[in-house]
């Protein structure tokens, strides 16, 4: 739906003012990974933008001591407006990145040697496999940015423009959930109450990562 969403309103866009609207397409990298972006110029100080950001990889992160195992995803649709204040490459960025899947991270612990979970120590039979999920507050996620764009400053058609974005993407404090399977204890009540307390401390290590810093260099070509 968020898909059909972002489609529609590129496509609006680029028959607002179609007469006169100068329409680019773009690549590039960034902390987001890599982007590939529509955009059209609809007033002399105004863009809207659209795009789809692909970032995956393995991520190894030790929280509360336990060390995980797993794969990050902050793969992105976004849909944007970029304001050109004084009628020139200088850009001010506003807009909100929709992330998908249920989770950006995912990852498991496969404990070798006893491990506090909650208050009290297990051993790795009784823990077996620890399981942990951590999705975003919301997946729209509101992102502003400064920077430099030159894509429709006066470019012909066929013309190439430098894009250099620095933001931040307001996810809200990533949300934790943790598992056990294939442990003696993973059923027991009073280990689950445990897991439930282990989970509330991994929360505490990320509450302060509400804000996701965003930079973009890309190029894009006109026409």
């Amino acid at each position: 739906m968020k898909r059909i969403l972002l489609l529609t309103a590129l496509a609006a866009a680029t028959g607002t003012g179609a007469a006169n609207a100068q329409l680019a397409l773009g690549v590039g990298i960034g902390s987001g990974g890599v982007s590939g972006e529509a955009q059209v110029k609809v007033a002399p100080w105004l863009q809207l933008r659209g795009g789809y950001n692909y970032f995956e990889y393995g991520a190894d992160q030790t929280i509360d001591d336990i060390a995980y195992d797993g794969d990050l995803d902050l793969t992105s649709f976004g849909a944007f407006a970029d304001l050109h204040p004084f009628s020139n490459s200088f850009v001010v960025s506003g807009g909100a990145l929709f992330y998908q899947g249920d989770s950006f991270l995912k990852a498991n612990a496969t404990p070798t040697q006893p491990v506090q979970i909650g208050n009290v120590t297990y051993t790795p039979a009784q823990v077996g496999t620890l399981g942990m999920n951590a999705a975003f507050e919301k997946d729209l996620a509101p992102y502003i940015a400064i920077g430099w764009d030159s894509t429709n400053m006066g470019a012909k058609p066929g013309g190439i423009g430098l894009k250099l974005l620095l933001g931040a993407t307001f996810t809200g404090s990533p949300q934790i959930a943790l598992t056990s399977t294939c442990g003696t204890l993973s059923s027991n009540s009073t280990f689950q109450q445990e897991l439930r307390n282990e989970e509330a401390k991994a929360q505490q290590d990320l509450d302060d990562y509400e804000i996701l810093p965003n930079v973009q260099l890309g190029l894009t070509f006109g026409f």
